[in-house]
């Protein structure tokens, strides 16, 4: 069955909020508590979409997993550093779906010119710090109790991943519309979709 992975656009909203909606009801790997309106992630694709990317995959173009990054802090001389996130549907968990999109994702970032990729886990989430540490992740930090969910105080560890080399003089990341419609970008997405197709070839 047919596989991509593309850029996310508002007409996405629906699914991806359909994925994230069990991770904010029913488990503290996001701390969001309350479910966002359609508009709300309508707004948030457009807005991160601008400068960042937003990635979906798509299986007979029912979306079942996304990633994407964000600003990692809004002062300027933190422009060479972002934050990730990603969600999988469950059942597609162990499908190399999150690997091939983060791996996409982390290309993607790279060649528009980011040096530092963050993520903040709860303590709890074995299963996203063993995924980020064979990307080559490692925890540089630890908030205790940082955050509060379902009556009780959760630690959110930092985990970091240096992506390219700091230039002396580097150049101000390119915004995704500069590099969505290059060659090399697609070559990104073609190696990402490629890590699902072994996937299935070898079971």
């Amino acid at each position: 069955m047919k596989k991509n992975i593309r850029i996310a656009t508002k007409n996405d909203s629906v699914q991806i909020l359909e994925i994230y909606t069990p991770f904010i009801t029913d488990t503290t790997i996001t701390f969001d508590c309350k479910v966002p309106t359609i508009d709300a992630i309508e707004n948030k694709i457009i807005n991160v979409g601008e400068k960042y990317p937003w990635l979906v995959c798509e299986l007979e173009e029912k979306v079942i997993g996304y990633a994407y990054a964000y600003e990692f802090a809004d002062r300027e001389a933190y422009n060479w550093s972002v934050t990730t996130s990603i969600y999988v549907k469950p059942e597609f968990h162990r499908n190399k779906i999150g690997k091939a999109l983060y791996f996409s994702l982390l290309e993607i970032l790279k060649l528009q010119g980011y040096c530092n990729v963050y993520a903040r886990i709860t303590d709890s989430n074995v299963k996203s710090e063993k995924f980020h540490e064979r990307f080559g992740f490692t925890q540089i930090g630890i908030h205790e109790k940082a955050g509060y969910k379902f009556g009780k105080w959760l630690d959110v560890k930092w985990y970091g991943l240096n992506i390219i080399e700091h230039p002396q003089f580097p150049k101000k990341p390119k915004k995704i519309q500069e590099i969505h419609n290059t060659l090399e970008f697609h070559r990104i997405l073609q190696e990402g979709e490629k890590m699902i197709y072994q996937k299935e070839k070898d079971s």
